[in-house]
């Protein structure tokens, strides 16, 4: 160190000559570059710090948090199917056949006089909800119900299903009890806005509306080997089924496929 700083006062020594300044005392020069470090030295002596030592952290506990219970549930593909199928099944029996979704599935029911049979096509579970809706539709996708009745007399669709809906209304007027889903009036008179004539796989059919508060019932009557064909399916309204057009086409399909045997 001592070197250096000599020689750096060397060095600056001629510089100094040249500029006509009186020269320096070189030993004081040395000695006050010698005290300057010197001078600058801690008086103490540090003591070295020690290595820090880990402590074991403790992890803390994570509090589950309650999740949320959402009105709707995101359900996954195996729960929610397409509402239906493109390839079709045939149903044959009770001496008539129609045409199904092959995702559907068809149920016997037992019946209940004056029904001689009961069979409900009922479509896949599905979960759906609108997309601007805070709730949603948890069932069957579609559901079309076929009865039959015995038809001794042999009346043709409309004859029977007017006396069929007008003993109905007498019947249930003399219980007291409501007859409101029955298209008539009053005085017992079939509303006519509310019954009509159509074509049905090429068979006549006698079409009537029934009142079912949340929706509207369609059943077509049609008539064939001696009994009386009932299908029935519920009419729903957009904004309280998000199915509701689906509902209508794949009924239609269904009922647009009848065919009765021997015909």
């Amino acid at each position: 160190m001592k070197r250096l700083l000599f020689l750096l006062i060397l060095m600056n020594l001629p510089l100094a000559a040249c500029g006509g300044t009186p020269t320096p005392d070189v030993e004081a020069t040395v000695q006050a570059g010698i005290a300057a470090p010197l001078t600058a030295q801690p008086t103490d002596t540090p003591m070295p710090t020690p290595p820090a030592t880990s402590t074991p952290t403790e992890i803390p506990t994570r509090t589950p948090t309650p999740k949320p219970n959402p009105p709707f549930r995101r359900p996954s593909p195996k729960e929610t199917p397409f509402p239906f199928a493109i390839s079709l099944k045939t149903y044959e029996g009770q001496r008539f056949s129609f045409q199904y979704p092959a995702n559907a599935r068809v149920e016997n029911l037992r019946p209940w006089p004056p029904v001689t049979s009961e069979i409900h096509v009922i479509g896949p579970i599905v979960w759906v909800r609108p997309g601007d809706a805070d709730w949603s539709y948890n069932g069957p996708a579609y559901e079309l119900i076929i009865r039959t009745y015995e038809n001794p007399e042999g009346l043709d669709a409309e004859s029977w299903a007017r006396d069929y809906i007008l003993k109905r209304w007498k019947e249930a007027r003399e219980r007291n009890q409501s007859w409101g889903s029955l298209p008539v009036t009053r005085e017992g008179v079939i509303e006519e806005d509310k019954v009509g004539r159509c074509v049905v796989a090429g068979q006549p059919v006698f079409w009537v509306n029934y009142f079912g508060f949340d929706a509207e019932v369609y059943a077509f009557y049609l008539t064939g080997n001696g009994q009386i064909i009932e299908l029935i399916f519920r009419d729903e309204i957009l904004e309280n089924q998000p199915l509701a057009v689906i509902q209508q086409d794949v009924c239609a399909l269904i009922i647009g496929t009848f065919r009765l045997k021997g015909k």
